[in-house]
């Protein structure tokens, strides 16, 4: 019987996480790459991040803060580094660690949340969420967290900004119509263009490696399902039919598949991590930590 074996860095002690039956994983094996997630399975705590092999193997503890959840990791584009945000000392702020969990450095500090940070391409800038100013706006800061600059400016809550491969642009959603929808702006916060259009929350865009599509999650079937279109707004098809929530998707390097967290199997209301072709077909969970919360996760 396979097993997850979590390393933790700076360790006290090791924990094991048991995976049951194969359940269709074996299909992913050998797929290149790592994921990185959080998840609550040291209920201690609240919810770190590891990463695991794309089949959800070979999980490695990041980070160990008594304190707060750590939440929504991304790879940095050249997998050296990941961002994260966590709520450790109270408001959530920005950190910024080395692959292996060693040098975490904390971007953001002030009495406000800063929240869901994405790398430009090339690594240099990141993007975030802050309500630092009131509501929520979108805001970029170099990489070290210097020269913070905030590119939108209204009275509604925009968030989630996700660039674009070439970046120049940034999509993200807004409360600005009364329910989230999905837009897309230059990086300097002009030229917003409206992507979705409908009565239901759309919400937490992730644009394709090769910049033709976009995909997103709604709740137009009631639970959230995952989404794409085309970059433009048009040809949006529904992914996932399933009678739970399927959120927070992302994509693989190579555009082929997506990874998403779904409570499909899941009783106590938590989820798990899935891994779909990017038409929706084979949908395979990979991780088995019990229905902990483990989800989130971005590719490399």
């Amino acid at each position: 019987m396979p097993k997850q074996t979590v390393v933790q860095i700076n360790p006290v002690s090791p924990l094991n996480v048991t995976q049951r039956s194969d359940n269709g994983t074996a299909s992913v094996r050998g797929t290149p790459g790592k994921l990185v997630f959080m998840s609550g399975t040291d209920d201690a705590e609240g919810p770190q991040l590891y990463t695991s092999n794309v089949d959800g193997t070979n999980w490695i503890r990041l980070t160990k803060n008594k304190t707060g959840s750590e939440n929504f990791p991304k790879w940095s584009p050249d997998g050296k580094k990941i961002v994260f945000f966590s709520d450790m000392y109270g408001y959530n702020q920005i950190y910024v660690i080395n692959e292996d969990g060693s040098n975490q450095v904390k971007l953001s500090d002030n009495t406000s949340n800063d929240s869901l940070p994405a790398w430009s391409p090339d690594g240099k800038k990141i993007a975030f969420t802050s309500d630092r100013d009131g509501n929520e706006q979108i805001y970029i800061m170099n990489s070290d967290g210097s020269s913070k600059k905030r590119i939108t400016n209204d009275t509604f809550d925009n968030a989630a900004p996700t660039w674009s491969p070439d970046g120049s642009k940034i999509a993200f959603q807004t409360d600005r119509d009364g329910v989230p929808q999905i837009y897309v702006m230059n990086v300097d916060g002009t030229n917003q263009v409206r992507l979705t259009n409908d009565r239901f929350n759309n919400t937490y865009p992730a644009w394709s490696p090769d910049g033709k599509k976009i995909v997103f999650q709604s709740n137009e079937l009631l639970q959230f399902q995952i989404y794409v279109m085309n970059a433009d707004g048009t040809g949006r098809v529904c992914l996932t039919d399933i009678t739970a929530d399927n959120k927070y998707p992302a994509w693989s390097p190579d555009g082929t598949r997506i990874v998403f967290y779904s409570k499909r199997d899941c009783p106590n209301d938590n989820g798990e991590i899935y891994i779909m072709h990017a038409d929706g077909t084979n949908q395979i969970r990979i991780t088995r930590s019990s229905c902990s919360d483990t989800g989130i996760a971005s590719w490399k």
